[in-house]
């Protein structure tokens, strides 16, 4: 059995009142046994200006995280910050920056960036209205899928839970873990979250951690919560409700292998996922 975590927070736009917060949940999920922990979307800044915290190469925010990692020994998926470069080290040009989920080994060594591909321009009916990601952030264009001990992790962030071809394209290329850093808001969660989490598991045939912003934010904003980790079977196998807090259960990599054995997927998939040329796995 691999314990792991998924911390569950109201973030605001106050970020060292986020960050005392998280370091509560780090602490806690690690002093009960987890072997890899996952913060939400926006964990640091949520509904704040993201280009004032925008962070080049090593900057503060990922040094937070390393420490983390290495103080608490465990796999640490910081959820996503902003960055104000590219993998390769150049600006994010046109005034945006990325949004990325970043993992840290046990040492506190950065060993994986994952940057949004799929960008939240929608209209929900709620206090928001209208989002409009694209405004702030360019998409990322490469897949990540990271070794964590006997997991191999594929990263994911919110909107991505809705395409299935990327968790399908992570699974193929090794994935047993699928993890979604979300935040998902209040309408969009109570009609599709645990639908598409079960759906993604069950078609990849992986587990799936998604650790999700809960509660009211600011005046408009309001996320659903109800993080949880999810069997290739389909079956939720621990959830939280609509407050912050830490989800903790065990992966099963019997379990997971006794699934794949029985219905194996992977082995009748006719259609193979091409990747388009703008995109590539890291």
């Amino acid at each position: 059995m691999i314990r792991v975590a998924a911390i569950q927070m109201t973030s605001t736009a106050d970020l060292d009142a986020n960050l005392r917060n998280a370091e509560q949940y780090l602490q806690r999920a690690a002093g009960q046994g987890a072997e890899l922990i996952l913060l939400p979307e926006n964990f640091a800044c949520y509904g704040g200006d993201y280009h004032a915290v925008a962070e080049a190469h090593g900057d503060a925010l990922q040094a937070w995280l390393a420490h983390w990692a290495r103080t608490l020994g465990v796999t640490l998926i910081g959820g996503s910050v902003p960055l104000a470069q590219r993998p390769d080290g150049s600006p994010v040009p046109g005034g945006r920056v990325r949004t990325s989920c970043l993992m840290f080994n046990a040492q506190g060594e950065c060993v994986g960036r994952y940057d949004k591909l799929h960008l939240f321009d929608v209209h929900v009916a709620d206090g928001q209205g209208r989002y409009c990601e694209s405004a702030v952030f360019e998409p990322g264009n490469r897949l990540l899928v990271r070794a964590a001990g006997e997991l191999q992790v594929g990263l994911m962030i919110c909107y991505d839970l809705r395409f299935a071809l990327l968790a399908r394209a992570l699974a193929s290329a090794g994935a047993n873990l699928l993890v979604y850093p979300s935040a998902f808001t209040d309408v969009t969660g109570a009609a599709h979250w645990h639908l598409l989490l079960r759906a993604r598991a069950v078609e990849t045939g992986c587990y799936v951690l998604a650790a999700n912003q809960c509660g009211q934010h600011n005046d408009k904003r309001r996320s659903y919560g109800h993080s949880l980790l999810v069997n290739p079977w389909g079956e939720i196998v621990a959830e939280l409700d609509n407050a912050p807090g830490v989800l903790l259960a065990d992966i099963d990599l019997n379990r997971l292998q006794q699934i794949r054995d029985n219905l194996p997927l992977h082995q009748h998939q006719r259609l193979a996922v091409e990747l388009p040329d703008d995109l590539c796995f890291d």
